[in-house]
């Protein structure tokens, strides 16, 4: 019985094995299945608008400087556009969140939009954006912003419209209707409103505010007609990336932009891998325990602001800034060579 057994499984592999070869020669006869050409991991997009080519990369988050006595620091933050132009960073924007618009007067939010604005002059992309604000409200902004040189202004889907969707529409087909430049979406929407807001026609980009797993489906559904970046770190990019995505917020680009515009080349040369271990050891370490008191701490360690920051945001003591620094020194960065501590 043993040998029968041994022998009826000889038979059966011998049986595959002549299966298997007759199927691989079947295989080899048929025609190939063509998938096209293999393409580049990083593609540049294509049939884009102007405003849509542009905004691509790292994106400088402005986080409105301040004085140590409290007022808005011009001259700090120009000295951080052009550090950060001088590396390739080829975007800038403000946000009701990073550049803390709660904690600013509607003429201080207009002067920190236009300061940027001037400091790019052109060099870079420039994108405004509204506050928590009504229509009328967010329609006076946005023409200012325009009026300034903004080549976009981005909209915030306010918080009294996010409970009635035709509400949240009319807002925002009203401020668009009132500009000629592109506007930005941001904040979280659902599948239904975001179909019929792709339908305005200025609408280009969007800041998304939801959960990844929403990031990617609404990449999928509206890439194409969106160029559609994350509401956080170069971590978020990776993410969205293999579904079209082409924007990114980068932290590092607003005090050592040279290692954000690092991460956005290696991108571009397609060595994803390469580019994440960098997020892994700089930009997301730095963002996991993010506060805009750190953020300002930052900007003061790196040469180009002070620490002080407005209420209800915390400022950092000297013991915490031995801290942030021995966190740099300990990545190989030192805030000395920026021209800092």
């Amino acid at each position: 019985m043993v040998n029968g057994i041994i022998e009826n499984r000889a038979t059966s592999r011998r049986g595959f094995l002549g299966f298997a070869a007759g199927t691989a020669a079947a295989l080899l006869a048929r025609p190939a299945v063509s998938f096209g050409e293999p393409q580049p991991l990083f593609v540049a997009p294509t049939g884009r608008t102007k405003f849509q080519q542009r905004l691509l990369g790292p994106i400088y988050s402005n986080p409105c400087p301040f004085t140590a006595d409290l007022r808005l620091d011009d001259a700090a933050q120009k000295k951080a556009i052009d550090r950060a132009i001088a590396q390739g960073i080829g975007v800038f924007a403000t946000t009701a969140g990073n550049t803390k618009y709660t904690t600013l007067s509607f003429d201080e939010i207009r002067q920190v939009n236009r300061v940027m604005i001037e400091s790019v002059a052109g060099r870079a992309l420039t994108i405004a954006a509204t506050g928590d604000w009504d229509t009328p409200h967010a329609v006076e902004f946005a023409k200012y912003a325009e009026s300034v040189g903004a080549d976009g202004v981005q909209v915030l889907n306010s918080q009294q419209f996010r409970e009635n969707e035709d509400e949240s529409f009319n807002h925002f087909k009203t401020v668009a209707a009132a500009v000629k430049c592109p506007i930005v979406l941001h904040g979280k929407f659902s599948d239904t409103l975001l179909a019929r807001l792709v339908e305005i026609d200025n609408v280009e980009a969007m800041k998304e505010d939801h959960a990844l797993e929403d990031y990617v489906r609404q990449q999928i559904d509206h890439g194409k007609r969106l160029v559609i970046f994350g509401g956080g770190g170069e971590n978020r990019f990776y993410i969205g990336w293999p579904y079209g995505a082409q924007a990114y917020y980068a932290t590092f680009s607003t005090f050592a932009p040279d290692i954000a515009a690092r991460v956005w080349k290696i991108i571009q040369n397609g060595d994803i891998r390469a580019a994440a271990a960098l997020t892994a050891r700089y930009d997301y370490p730095y963002i996991r325990t993010f506060t805009h008191g750190k953020w300002h701490a930052t900007l003061e360690l790196f040469g180009l602001a002070s620490r002080q920051v407005r209420p209800p945001h915390k400022v950092f003591t000297d013991e915490q800034m031995a801290e942030l620094r021995h966190f740099f020194v300990s990545r190989g960065i030192d805030p000395a060579a920026y021209g800092g501590k």
